[in-house]
């Protein structure tokens, strides 16, 4: 069943997916972000925090949650195994940056499956602003925009001379160390910024993945969050009705509360 809803999904997509599109580059610099969000827009007294890491080359940028990076990681207590806590994220997805095609490719797994939308670079139009102050000792100066929904206050810092930053964020004179947004629902501040030496190869397989638009990725994100077990169709579990729809429920339920993501358009 499984087999035949992919082969269906690959004829909706189109046969884009089956080019083969090798990216490689080597990564120069790793920064560390702290993200603090609010992910229920009815509950935000409650703050959730994770770091978040982009790693830049001179060809391409790459960003995802610090978590993502420990996904396989096990933690082994007594006779069971669970997935460690240092794995757990709320943002899966993998941004890569394309500066020479100035392209921005946003991917996420699946399962055993894995997808991509493309869009434009330059998502921002930056209005620059004379308020400087520090951080962690670069001189940084403000800068403003309105991005999916939102008004964004962004610091960069020219003494890091790369158009680059968190998340989707570049196209400013210089590293950005500090983005929010005005309501503060969305925080990311630098943590550290280091030179990599030696250099840290990278490469990915696009012809591995999906092609597909963002509405259409996160339809199938969103089906296989609410019932994983008909997206899986794993043989080996067996459940029955009655417990599957009181899954179905309890997942649909905790979606629900996820109705404050950083991109609300």
């Amino acid at each position: 069943m499984f087999k035949q809803l992919l082969v269906l999904i690959l004829l909706f997509f189109g046969n884009n997916a089956l080019a083969q599109k090798k990216l490689t580059t080597n990564f120069n610099y790793r920064v560390s972000y702290e993200l603090n969000y609010h992910l229920d827009s009815t509950n935000l007294e409650t703050k959730k925090t994770e770091d978040v890491v982009l790693f830049i080359g001179n060809d391409l940028s790459v960003y995802s949650s610090k978590a993502k990076l420990f996904k396989n990681e096990i933690v082994v207590k007594g006779n069971s195994a669970h997935t460690s806590k240092q794995s757990i994220t709320d943002f899966p997805s993998v941004i890569i940056k394309n500066f020479k095609k100035k392209q921005l490719l946003y991917t996420l797994q699946i399962v055993d499956d894995f997808f991509y939308y493309e869009q434009d670079m330059t998502i921002s139009n930056w209005q620059l602003h004379e308020d400087t102050k520090e951080i962690h000792g670069y001189k940084v100066q403000k800068a403003s925009t309105s991005y999916a929904g939102r008004d964004y206050i962004a610091w960069f810092t020219t003494d890091i001379p790369i158009a680059d930053g968190p998340f989707k964020f570049n196209g400013l004179p210089g590293l950005i160390l500090e983005i929010y947004d005005t309501l503060k629902h969305y925080h990311f501040t630098l943590i550290n910024f280091e030179k990599l030496k030696p250099e840290v190869p990278f490469k990915i397989n696009l012809g591995q993945y999906i092609v597909t638009s963002k509405e259409k990725m996160f339809e199938v994100w969103y089906r296989y969050r609410r019932d994983p077990f008909t997206y899986v169709n794993n043989p080996n579990v067996k459940i029955t009705p009655e417990i599957h729809q009181k899954y179905i429920e309890s997942f649909t339920a905790l979606l629900a509360k996820e109705n404050n993501r950083i991109e609300k358009n």
